[in-house]
């Protein structure tokens, strides 16, 4: 039996929106890095004539430092990131535990361990912010060196945000179930929205993984014949980084969508409208 009631998560609307507009920026960086990528294809693999040598090598250093600048950015946004989501996570699971003690304890082992999920997913948001700030220092440093290491860093980080991002989808549409949310409710709708935008995240991540990995044995490959800089990979692999363009877009468009269906949470949470909410009876 249940009984018709106004649904509610007090105190963390203001959470949740800054969460969907974090994320937002994050795609914007994401986007800004493929842009300076593509700028930096277009000027090492310039024919122009009437393009005076100093003049292209002033424009591809800026384009350099530009990506730097992006790595750096997008670091930033990683670390600023976790947060909210600790927040969120924190909010989500305390609001879940209430149900979880009257659950039986023979349908306890079905039960998805949120708390777990959001602290690995901070984890490797933190690892991933972390290793684009050491992407950042390896580039601004002039030397490919350490950057095959570090990109290879940041394949596997995207690989772990990935797996965590199912994981996530997973745990938002049992946290639906198990709290009795209406599917129908905003709340509800905008929860099982967000659990088929978390599944298109894993996959944009799935795809920057296997780029980043790739210019990773790119940079291996090119170094072995001595010290080699980043323009000069670009040019020589330049598909390779025309591909993590277009993905990196990709992975704006999904962080952008994922984003907006957390904003819209935060305004259902605010303003939820009847919904259905368990009658819970302790035998």
């Amino acid at each position: 039996m249940a009984d018709d009631a106004f649904f509610k998560f007090e105190g963390f609307e203001g959470t949740t929106h800054k969460l969907g507009n974090d994320f937002d920026r994050l795609g914007d960086g994401f986007s800004d890095l493929g842009g300076a990528f593509i700028k930096l294809v277009d000027d090492v693999s310039s024919t122009d004539v009437n393009f005076f040598k100093a003049d292209l090598t002033a424009h591809i250093k800026h384009d350099v430092f530009t990506v730097a600048d992006d790595f750096f950015k997008i670091g930033q946004e990683f670390l600023k990131l976790t947060g909210p989501v600790d927040t969120f996570g924190d909010a989500v699971v305390k609001f879940t535990d209430q149900f979880l003690k009257v659950t039986p304890a023979s349908e306890s082992e079905n039960l998805p361990s949120l708390a777990t999920d959001f602290l690995k997913f901070e984890t490797d948001l933190k690892a991933s912010g972390l290793d684009f700030l050491g992407a950042a220092s390896d580039i601004k440093a002039g030397s490919t060196e350490n950057l095959s290491l570090t990109f290879n860093k940041i394949a596997i980080d995207y690989q772990n945000q990935s797996d965590d991002a199912l994981k996530l989808s997973e745990d938002f549409g049992d946290f639906v179930k198990i709290n009795g949310i209406s599917e129908s409710s905003k709340v509800g709708e905008t929860f099982l929205k967000i659990t088929l935008e978390t599944v298109v995240i894993s996959s944009a991540d799935l795809k920057l993984s296997t780029d980043f990995q790739k210019i990773s044995t790119d940079i291996a490959e090119a170094s072995d014949s001595g010290p080699i800089k980043l323009d000069q990979v670009v040019l020589k692999y330049s598909d390779d980084f025309v591909k993590l363009a277009q993905d990196l877009k990709f992975a704006d468009g999904a962080f952008a969508a994922l984003g907006g269906d957390f904003v819209k949470l935060a305004e259902a949470i605010e303003h939820p409208g009847p919904t259905t909410v368990p009658t819970i009876t302790k035998s």
